[in-house]
């Protein structure tokens, strides 16, 4: 199936034998390269272009046309385009659906760059040291969604590397695979319990509105929730009671989740 109009999705498994965490570039690298792609689209499409680089793992490139120009969600891949590629962008951006192709080829020649998937059918771990997901995704369902949310996946994600991090990626709903994933420094003793029903809730309702009348502004197709939220999402998620105590726990103990 083809993605809606504005988004280009990847197709097929990325190459083995690359690097299944590779992350976005280095800010310093990327930031440069980001504007000057930027400006040249700019040029390109005669409208301004505001970008924001992903490490999106199905949707490469999402549009939305705004009343001050366009905003561009892109892949990091695409910093190494060569000028056909990003003339056939702006092309896509502009509405020619047949430079879909073009972005296609050149996506799946880059494969290596996007990070691969949980394999096909591994269920997610649901059971960690002080949170049982499953116990809790249940709850949510039958609380604030009628039973409607039951066939998404809600699952422990992956632990990463002993590093201290930058950012943290709390949780989120992906879209193609029907999963919640959960970062797995929250599976902690000293993490209250409304802060993980909190994330679990708020990735749910994306999964929600997803099936229903939210469409691509609720989520994006690789699992992150999107930047902003459109006012359906909102009004709902000011249904869950504990949502600002939940927020100031996490801003409050930011630094100790990034350190793992």
């Amino acid at each position: 199936m083809r993605p809606p109009p504005g988004q280009l999705a990847m197709f097929g498994a990325p190459a083995p034998g690359r690097d299944p965490a590779r992350a976005l570039p280095s800010r310093e690298d990327a930031l440069p390269r980001a504007a000057d792609l930027a400006r040249h689209m700019s040029a390109l499409l005669g409208l301004p272009v505001h970008l924001r680089l992903t490490d999106n793992r199905a949707t490469l490139v999402s549009y939305r046309r705004l009343s001050d120009g366009v905003r561009l969600r892109l892949h990091h891949l695409f910093l190494d385009a060569p000028d056909s590629v990003v003339r056939a962008l702006a092309l896509y951006v502009a509405g020619d659906t047949a430079a879909r192709e073009v972005l296609e080829s050149f996506s799946h020649a880059h494969q290596g760059q996007v990070r691969r998937e949980r394999r096909p059918g591994a269920p997610l771990r649901t059971r960690g040291r002080c949170f049982d997901l499953k116990a809790v995704h249940a709850r949510l369902d039958a609380a604030y969604f009628d039973g409607r949310v039951h066939g998404v996946e809600v699952g422990w994600a992956r632990r990463p590397g002993r590093r201290t991090r930058r950012t943290i990626h709390l949780g989120g709903y992906d879209a193609r695979l029907r999963e919640v994933r959960v970062h797995p420094a929250l599976d902690r003793p000293t993490v209250p319990a409304f802060v993980v029903d909190y994330l679990v809730f708020h990735a749910l309702l994306h999964a929600d509105l997803a099936a229903t009348d939210a469409g691509p502004d609720a989520h994006d197709a690789a699992g992150r929730c999107a930047a902003e939220h459109p006012p359906a999402f909102l009004a709902r998620e000011a249904a869950f009671p504990l949502r600002e105590a939940a927020w100031r726990w996490l801003l409050e103990n930011l630094s100790s989740l990034r350190r793992g």
